[in-house]
């Protein structure tokens, strides 16, 4: 990291960073805006809640100098039984599981990206001025789910009531920009930009159709861009029974265990959200999302990227680690873990390579945040050095016009990355544990 001053800003200012408040009723220019939709008659406003069934929020930071408009999704873990939603000690959970506070972007959230902290000191992007949505993340459920699902301790019989609303919390915030008291400001979208990391980088792609046919013909340049969220292959060809060994695609990816849980408790199938997708989605296989993008927004000219390190730790943990416990151990073998991970991301690149407007940016590794998110907190130790480009380069063309076809950047194994010192970042996670 580069170095002394920027692990003192960064130490400082994820303890100091503090943001004016607001009224809703008079929304203020660049300013964190904090919106309860239970207080709007938009439709689908009441039935926008976090898990624990507290009001859902959302926040927006508006521009008075550009129709232009970024939808950043918030990242935060996962859930889909009693110890992932009840927040159990050593269990990976979701975020938030008690709502969402009025000055939530008073805290870590207002600084974790360069997108969303207009006067980032070194990272500035040319989003910095563009009008701000921020969409909390409380639901367990990538931002994708539509169901209330009652989860039972299996040692106690005591029940959990939790709502998987993510979906349906998207779709209200649409309806609050569209009919809601600000609506005159997205009358015309001259650019719009949607993003996130990690369970918002996954929702970015999920509620990507539903957000480009809620603000229709208002949005004359679209850009897409998953951090970390990847939605993977999985082929479900009718197995009854997953092992724990090894596979292979003539076989399934490694990430049909978890397609599967996902689709039964989040209530995916029940809620009808897969047969509004168009064209080429299977609703067999969620990985399929990625060529229906492809395919229905090739003409459009949308502007479609992915990133994540090939030795991110968290995600791929989510993903494997309780799906696959004879290979993967416990404490789990990462090993393992990273070659279910780079196996699945060979796959889900083969398939960007077929398209022709699909990018990827993947470096290898960074010493923070389990290597998770090239987007959160700052830019530095992303570059792949050997096409001298690193994150915050990428972002810059992915909003230009060059070739999407250009866009496509992979790091193998290095070795110098994976061995040097990073004091920098070592403090910084320390500080974040303690948070």
């Amino acid at each position: 990291m580069r170095y002394g001053f920027k692990i003192l800003w960064i130490l400082s200012m994820t303890v100091l960073f503090l943001v004016s408040g607001c009224d809703e009723s008079d929304i203020k220019y660049w300013e964190w805006n904090t919106i309860t939709l239970n207080e709007y008659s938009t439709p689908f406003a009441n039935e926008a809640v976090c898990g624990n069934g507290s009001p859902y929020k959302f926040f927006i930071n508006p521009s008075n100098t550009t129709n232009n408009l970024l939808i950043y999704i918030e990242a935060g873990g996962a859930c889909w039984d009693y110890p992932s939603c009840s927040g159990e000690e050593g269990i990976r959970g979701a975020a938030n599981p008690n709502g969402i506070t009025d000055d939530y972007m008073s805290g870590i959230a207002g600084v974790m990206s360069p997108f969303v902290f207009r006067n980032h000191p070194w990272d500035s992007l040319p989003t910095k001025n563009w009008t701000i949505v921020f969409i909390p993340y409380c639901t367990g459920d990538v931002h994708t789910g539509d169901k209330v699902t009652t989860y039972t301790d299996p040692e106690t019989g005591e029940a959990l009531e939790w709502h998987h609303k993510g979906h349906t919390n998207m779709m209200a915030v649409m309806k609050w920009l569209t009919d809601g008291p600000f609506k005159r400001h997205f009358n015309r979208i001259d650019k719009l930009m949607v993003t996130g990391c990690s369970a918002g980088g996954a929702g970015s792609v999920i509620n990507y159709h539903f957000i480009r046919q809620a603000l229709g013909t208002r949005v004359q340049k679209a850009y897409l861009l998953n951090d970390s969220g990847p939605i993977y292959s999985a082929f479900d060809d009718g197995q009854e029974a997953i092992d724990s060994g090894d596979h292979v695609y003539a076989d399934y990816p490694h990430s049909l265990p978890l397609h599967r849980k996902i689709r039964e408790v989040w209530g995916i199938d029940d809620s009808g959200i897969l047969n509004d997708l168009p064209g080429t989605f299977d609703d067999t296989n969620f990985g399929s999302i990625n060529t229906m993008l492809s395919d229905y927004y090739l003409a459009k000219g949308d502007r479609l990227a992915h990133t994540q390190f090939s030795m991110d730790g968290n995600y791929s943990g989510y993903s494997y680690e309780r799906f696959y416990p004879e290979s993967i151990g416990d404490p789990p073998d990462l090993d393992v873990i990273h070659a279910y991970w780079q196996e699945d991301e060979q796959y889900l690149m083969d398939l960007y390579d077929s398209t022709s407007n699909w990018g990827y940016f993947i470096p290898y590794y960074r010493p923070f945040n389990e290597s998770h998110c090239t987007c959160v907190l700052s830019f530095d130790d992303t570059n792949i050095q050997s096409q001298g480009i690193d994150m915050k380069e990428y972002i810059n063309d992915l909003l230009s016009d060059r070739a999407m076809s250009q866009m496509r950047y992979f790091e193998g194994y290095n070795w110098l990355d994976m061995n040097r010192p990073y004091w920098g970042w070592d403090l910084v996670d320390l500080l974040m544990e303690l948070l």
